[in-house]
């Protein structure tokens, strides 16, 4: 019967630390996984994690429940920890993909689509579209698989998280942002230039209506060159793909 409680109190564990690590990443909300499914896949993965605990003798039951508290605030903390450190790869390519559209001009479709009454960025959506299909095609979920379980192995279950895993959590968030801008740079500076030309332009023709003379002008251009560009954005995609792991081994 203690085997029991024991490997029913590490599964709860393991579950709140998974559901919240996992289960909020746009890895399921890109393709609207339904929440039966979520449960589903979070419960088997925390079954499969409980051996890694029991296995080194590093679990022990709650003396009260104030300790089982306890030790479910410390696995929140660390599975919010790891859905931020997911959340910052995907946010680098959406960060890279709302520049573009502001600097395309899209985002003035952003605040009100005609089409679905709501608001849409096309080049931010599909640009996190293509990080999600990215990770999976590079096999880069598995590596994030072995990473989360490694953290069972280097934080147990229940044990507190110190200072230094949300200080390695930021500095991720900011990697985001310079991964994001190096993926937008082809863009932000082609549409600099194109900036520059069309207010020479308007500078010695003063009767002609700017806005729409620089808005196909822009979009055109910031399509041309992020196709260009795109070829030669694998080297900072990796990067951005990796962020995730390279922030859990820092957690470790």
């Amino acid at each position: 019967m203690q085997e029991w409680l024991l490997w029913a109190h590490a599964w709860l564990l393991a579950s709140v630390r998974l559901s919240v690590g996992l289960a909020m990443t746009p890895l399921f909300s890109a393709f609207s996984v339904p929440v039966m499914s979520r449960l589903i896949i979070v419960l088997a993965l925390s079954g499969l994690a409980v051996p890694l605990t029991l296995a080194g003798g590093k679990a022990s039951l709650p003396p009260d429940g104030g300790a089982l508290i306890q030790a479910l605030g410390n696995e929140l903390a660390i599975g919010l920890l790891i859905a931020v450190g997911v959340h910052a790869a995907f946010a680098a390519l959406t960060v890279a993909g709302r520049i573009a559209d502001i600097q395309m001009g899209f985002s003035l479709g952003a605040v009100l689509d005609p089409v679905s009454k709501g608001h849409s960025a096309v080049i931010a959506t599909g640009m996190s579209l293509l990080g999600v299909v990215a990770f999976f095609v590079s096999q880069a979920h598995h590596l994030l698989l072995a990473g989360v379980f490694r953290t069972f192995e280097l934080l147990p279950l229940g044990q507190p998280l110190s200072m230094g895993g949300w200080f390695e959590v930021a500095h991720g968030v900011g990697a985001m942002f310079a991964l994001g801008l190096a993926l937008a740079s082809p863009v932000v500076v082609a549409l600099l230039l194109a900036d520059v030309v069309v207010a020479v332009v308007s500078r010695n023709l003063p009767q002609m209506n700017v806005l729409f003379l620089s808005i196909p002008i822009k979009v055109l251009l910031g399509l041309l060159v992020m196709s260009v560009a795109v070829r030669f954005m694998g080297p900072v995609i990796q990067q951005v793909l990796m962020l995730p792991l390279d922030l859990l081994d820092r957690l470790s």
